[in-house]
């Protein structure tokens, strides 16, 4: 089956939306909060849904080695997300009934002459440096199926396609960013999953967030991370109370109810 893009969704969507991931901050969400919310998730951060009955918008795979370290996580995702965002060779592997709900992820060209040129502003920002290969090859993707940069970190894939559906209000959960915390869901029980966040977070990560919020600023987009102990400045991205933003949702729900 031939893996379909991104491309019909293209700003579909407006408004809110929760990128769910796993740091340990992200086991401080009240989820009732968030059902009118749509969600994004990634990798083992599905498990904070599990038994919820939500079923999140997408669930971002980008780790081909997720599906054997953490099976039952990742056959979560599969089972409980309304669309996926794998990588070709892991929707190979899917049943029909799951490729058909399956979006695949490639990686965006590297930069080139033209980049300098201003030729594909429609469809990233980029770091435009003289400086070594990695540094050039940071990025924002303003269209999935033009692709992705990855900072090596799935959650920034995840803000890639917040803003390719529309979304204009991004709220990160568990976007923590530290290799030395365990993950939300890790309670020693099964293997832990290997993390690189300390090699990346000053060449990559970093850098890649400072372009993504230059690009949703300049749109009027707004970004809020709901982490009190991310490694992510404030002065890049904004914190925001994650009580007073649940407070907030709740007390729509109720008026909506009502």
């Amino acid at each position: 089956m031939v893996s379909q893009g991104f491309a019909s969704l293209r700003n579909s969507q407006h408004g809110p939306v929760l990128l769910l991931a796993s740091g340990p901050s992200a086991a401080e969400l009240c989820l009732d909060a968030w059902r009118d919310v749509p969600i994004i998730t990634m990798n083992g951060a599905i498990a904070k849904l599990s038994g919820s009955g939500i079923r999140p918008l997408f669930y971002v795979c980008s780790d081909l080695s997720f599906a054997e370290q953490q099976p039952d996580l990742y056959e979560l995702g599969l089972e409980q997300a309304q669309r996926l965002a794998l990588w070709p060779t892991a929707i190979d592997r899917l049943s029909a009934t799951r490729q058909g709900k399956a979006h695949a992820l490639r990686r965006a060209p590297s930069t080139r002459l033209e980049h300098y040129l201003g030729l594909e502003r429609d469809q990233a920002e980029r770091t435009l440096t003289l400086l070594s290969r990695r540094a050039r090859d940071i990025g924002f993707s303003r269209d999935m199926d033009y692709g992705i940069f990855d900072v090596r970190t799935v959650a920034y894939i995840a803000l890639q396609l917040a803003y390719h559906l529309g979304f204009t209000e991004l709220y990160l959960a568990g976007v923590d960013l530290n290799a030395q915390a365990p993950r939300f869901y890790e309670d020693g029980n099964r293997p832990a999953s290997p993390c690189g966040l300390d090699e990346h977070l000053y060449h990559r990560i970093l850098p890649g967030l400072t372009i993504m919020q230059a690009v949703l600023a300049a749109e009027g987009r707004q970004v809020f991370n709901l982490s009190r102990t991310s490694r992510v400045p404030a002065e890049l991205i904004p914190r925001a109370d994650l009580a007073a933003v649940e407070a907030a949702w709740l007390g729509q729900r109720t008026r909506q109810a009502s």
